[in-house]
């Protein structure tokens, strides 16, 4: 067993890539980069500052903004010290931003680039906040703080928060704790899956809205993969196509929607594609036409990921060998569990169907989320006492 594989939590991932590989990229922005000396610096920076502020452990700060090296620099810190970070859909209305900061009882708001008048404008309504603190003045607050020691978050520590409107109702904060971020990678590298594995010159694109799994768990495969997370702040053909050519992209995640908008471009036949290995999408199965038409364009290998924010993402995955451009009854799955994931279709009394039955799929892993925040009916409702995140 490798070191890599005893990790559990952003303090230790981002500590043992800075000792091993000090000068290797981490994270970059366009062309602004940090090394893992650069990120760990930083990060704990991050942490001494929110403990100036008198910020403890199990306290929440909150993101208004886009995908931003910014916002994963105060991510990762807040991690590291279990202060748990809340990112806000930009696009929400201005009263349901308010809804959620409040339901956070967040005391910081920071904001991303651009973002400073959406805040000013919703402020009056945000009581509980002490402190809304801008891009410039966040990045300044990094590099004045001096580090202190803190006593890093365990494994099963929240560190994130990420709300979830399901389908009726409020939204609710579904918690994640480290565990629930990084548990099922040890499952995953002793099963020795192809794309489980990664060469040192790979880079994952981070294009998908870090309010959502999709965002800021890719974030996160980069850091308990050693590789650099390219951060794109928003979803555009031209930045995916600047990622993949520029930045030496290698994997993605991506919607469907979103693949088809980059066939369109006018530019998409001109990029170089050969440093691509893998497409993961989710949100929605592909239409095996815009398969065959991605395979012959990217040449990459794809991979259909299927999950939930209660479950941190990913819980079953349909792998490459299963995309047949010429279809095949896989193609209308959602795959299989990955490993250390168990999964069940029961019926309403929760007695488990045989196959071909339709049923709610149930799902154990150390990946279900802690709860939802303030909510013990909705969270005793959706997780049972056994260890099962119903669906």
């Amino acid at each position: 067993m490798t070191p890599e594989q005893e990790l559990i939590s952003f303090d230790q991932f981002i500590t043992h890539w800075a000792a091993i590989n000090p000068t290797g990229p981490a994270m970059a922005e366009y062309e602004h980069i940090q090394t893992w000396q650069e990120l760990e610096e930083n990060t704990a920076r991050v942490a001494s500052a929110l403990l100036a502020a008198g910020l403890t452990k199990g306290d929440r700060v909150a993101w208004l903004g886009k995908n931003s090296d910014l916002y994963f620099t105060l991510f990762y810190g807040a991690a590291r010290l279990g202060v748990v970070m809340v990112p806000v859909g930009w696009r929400l209305a201005p009263a349901e931003i308010a809804y959620i900061v409040n339901d956070t009882k967040a005391r910081i708001l920071f904001t991303g680039p651009g973002f400073d008048e959406a805040a000013a404008a919703i402020k009056s309504d945000l009581p509980l906040v002490e402190q809304i603190i801008g891009a410039d003045q966040a990045w300044a607050m990094i590099a004045d703080t001096p580090r202190r020691d803190f006593t890093p978050a365990g494994a099963d520590d929240a560190i994130l928060q990420l709300y979830t409107s399901g389908t009726t109702g409020k939204p609710k904060g579904a918690v994640l704790s480290n565990r629930n971020l990084f548990g099922l990678r040890r499952p995953s590298l002793d099963a020795a899956q192809p794309w489980s594995q990664w060469e040192d010159h790979e880079v994952v694109m981070v294009a998908m809205p870090c309010a959502h799994i999709g965002g800021t768990g890719l974030g996160t495969m980069a850091v308990a993969a050693g590789r650099k997370a390219q951060v794109i702040p928003e979803f555009s053909p031209d930045a995916v196509f600047d990622a993949v050519e520029k930045y030496g992209v290698t994997r993605f995640f991506i919607v469907p929607a979103a693949l088809q908008m980059l066939l369109l471009h006018p530019r998409c036949p001109s990029v170089d594609y050969s440093g691509l290995k893998y497409i993961i999408y989710g949100a929605a199965p592909i239409p095996l036409e815009l398969l065959r038409q991605s395979v012959e364009m990217f040449g990459a290998q794809f991979l259909q990921a299927y999950g939930m924010t209660e479950t941190t993402g990913t819980i079953a995955m349909l792998p490459p060998d299963d995309h047949d451009v010429h279809g095949n009854p896989r193609m209308r799955s959602a795959g299989k569990a990955v490993p250390g994931v168990e999964l069940k279709i029961v019926d309403e009394n929760d007695g488990v169907q045989p196959a071909n039955i339709v049923g709610e799929l149930m799902i154990r892993s150390s990946s279900n989320m802690l709860g939802y925040w303030n909510l013990p009916e909705a969270t005793a409702s959706t997780m049972t006492a056994d260890g099962w995140v119903r669906t």
